[in-house]
Order: structure tokens, then sequence, then C-alpha cells
């Protein structure tokens, strides 16, 4: 009868603990919605959030500053010019 209460025990404690991480995930999650939300009101270039909202889903980044720090480097160093060959232009 003893084995069945400590049977018990463990497993109400193992379900507790299991409960616990799972809400502790779920409310790291929703911290991060909220967080992201409030960082792409502030943005004016949709590209931007965008792309740091992709990077993010795709599980890239952990970080919601590594993301946006990703993204922006990424943005600046392609060229808002369209390139064209002046040399080609000058035969």
């Amino acid at each position: 009868m003893e084995i069945i209460f400590v049977g018990i025990i463990i497993i109400l404690v193992w379900l507790g603990r299991t409960l616990h991480n799972i809400r502790a995930r779920d409310q790291e999650e929703a911290d991060k919605k909220i967080a992201f939300a409030m960082w792409a009101k502030e943005q004016r270039d949709p590209h931007l959030v965008s792309l740091v909202q992709n990077l993010m889903n795709e599980g890239r980044f952990t970080t919601l500053e590594e993301a946006a720090l990703h993204a922006k480097q990424t943005l600046n160093a392609s060229s808002p010019e369209p390139r064209s060959s002046s040399h080609a232009n000058d035969t």
C-alpha cells in the first residue's frame, strides 16, 4: 500500500513540475510576442519588421535584438540604388 502512495506522490510531483515548465515556456513566448509588437510599432520600415519577423519565426535568432541587428545589417548591405554598368555606356 505504501508503494502505491509513493508512486502517486512521484507522479504528482512530476506532473506539477511539467505543468510549471509548460506555463513558464508559454509565458516566455507571450512576452516575446508583446515585445515584438511594441518594437514593430516604433519602426518606420515595414521591410525591417517583416524580415525580423521571418528570422524569429525560422528560429535563427533567439532574441529580438539579435534578429533586428542582423536585419538592419542585411538591409544596409543591399544597395537601394539599382546597379548599372557605367563602363558599358561609355563605349
